[in-house]
């Protein structure tokens, strides 16, 4: 009879350990599947160093744990300007041109841009996915009636990266976020009307989208998630802005203020929480992508610092994105700006002074953004006689001379036709 006993007791031990291993098994498995979804996108190896890096000569304490422990972290936040770069990311730096979607299928531009690229240190091509007048380029295979509505199918997305990566060639998609006058025809309700019921419209004829709805956010959005599965390195917003003197003309519009509406702050401020919660809303819902985001600015925004009509912080925007690419023709400048009398004549000293003052205030912000100015390859003849000069390979590689000289290294040039100056070192 103790044989017996003894017999059961050892199977019951043997249940119990092989139980409590398996308990063991499914616990780890749902750890592990637990932090997968947290660590996804990073490899065996930089887990590995991750976790090597982290103090391992005593416990956290209930409480006192360190904040990359915690799970109450900023999800959006979970990899840094530097780990969003992907491996097409140009190891010098991102030095790019703009490329229209009109450009890409053009037999005079597309072979000249290439061959400037590819015979110089030149890297990038900025490309429309969404154009200046709120043409969505890119042929994408969707099922929104909005996007179908206002696509042109100019750019045949996934073939067109894979030959810029062919090349080498860094690819950013731009989107010209809220001046749109397409999509505002077809849906006037995102868009500001007029006391008769009209769509308002600029001196240009253009129309802008209301930044106050989500609804035109979401669209936005959308059409950076597209482009990102189509394989763009990095997304670009430009236009994140209401339109020009908005605070004297705004008053005479009707339009939905969303749930901005009953916020008890000025109609200023309302404007300024808008803009700058749609870009940290965007980086938010691109983080998924692990790419890049960044968002186009006029350099005079840094300097006014609170444009409240048109609704840019600039260090509040800058704060929320990834990358911040200032626009600063020299020629954009009024006189005397920076204590330059003409700007367009010095173009290295109007960027060494822009860039001085823009360190300065990124360095006191939290989240500091990458610089990555778009600079001028153009000559700004509309400004009259005796107010410009001749914009050549001088002009050009002075500004980004004063880019480097300033610490910097990446830099967007910009010419609206793609006729880029021949003879710049770059």
């Amino acid at each position: 009879m103790k044989k017996i006993t003894t017999f059961f007791v050892g199977i019951l031990a043997l249940v119990l350990i092989f139980t409590g291993c398996k308990s063991n098994e499914i616990n780890k498995d749902t750890n592990d599947k637990s932090n997968t979804s947290i660590v996804s996108n990073k490899s065996n190896n930089e887990i590995e160093k991750d976790f090597d890096s982290k103090p391992k000569d005593k416990p956290y304490l209930i409480g006192d744990a360190p904040d990359e422990y915690s799970m109450s972290f900023d999800s959006s936040r979970l990899y840094t300007i530097k780990e969003k770069e992907g491996d097409n990311y140009p190891e010098d730096g991102v030095k790019g041109v703009y490329l229209s979607a009109y450009g890409v299928n053009n037999p005079e531009i597309f072979p000249k841009v290439m061959n400037l690229i590819e015979n110089s240190d030149l890297n990038t091509v900025v490309v429309d996915v969404k154009d200046d007048w709120g043409n969505v380029t890119w042929a994408f295979d969707t099922d929104d009636e909005n996007i179908n509505y206002a696509k042109t199918d100019t750019v045949d997305p996934k073939g067109f990266i894979e030959d810029m990566h062919n090349r080498g060639i860094y690819v950013i998609g731009r989107i010209t976020t809220f001046k749109d006058s397409v999509i505002t025809e077809k849906n006037p309700e995102w868009g500001f009307k007029q006391s008769d019921g009209q769509l308002w419209k600029n001196a240009h004829e253009e129309s802008f989208m209301n930044p106050f709805l989500k609804e035109v956010w979401d669209y936005d959005i959308k059409l950076a998630k597209l482009a990102a599965e189509a394989g763009v390195d990095e997304i670009q917003f430009d236009y994140v802005r209401f339109a020009e003197g908005f605070e004297t003309f705004g008053d005479e519009l009707e339009y939905s203020r969303g749930e901005f509406e009953d916020l008890d702050i000025p109609e200023g401020d309302k404007r300024v929480k808008a803009i700058t919660d749609f870009v940290k809303t965007a980086r938010e819902q691109l983080s998924n992508y692990n790419l890049p985001v960044g968002i186009d600015v006029f350099g005079y925004a840094m300097q006014v610092g609170r444009a409240e009509g048109i609704g840019q912080d600039f260090s509040e925007m800058a704060n929320q994105t990834d990358v911040m690419c200032s626009m600063i023709y020299p020629s954009h400048w009024s006189a005397n700006s920076f204590d330059i009398p003409k700007p367009d004549f010095e173009p290295y000293k109007l960027v060494s002074r822009y860039l001085e003052e823009e360190q300065a205030l990124f360095n006191k912000l939290d989240n500091k953004p990458r610089s990555r100015p778009w600079i001028q390859d153009f000559t700004a003849s509309y400004m009259g006689e005796g107010n410009y000069m001749e914009y050549g390979p001088e002009a050009v590689q002075a500004q980004i001379n004063a880019i480097y000289d300033a610490g910097q290294r990446e830099y967007l040039i910009w010419n609206a036709t793609c006729d880029y100056t021949e003879g710049v070192k770059y």
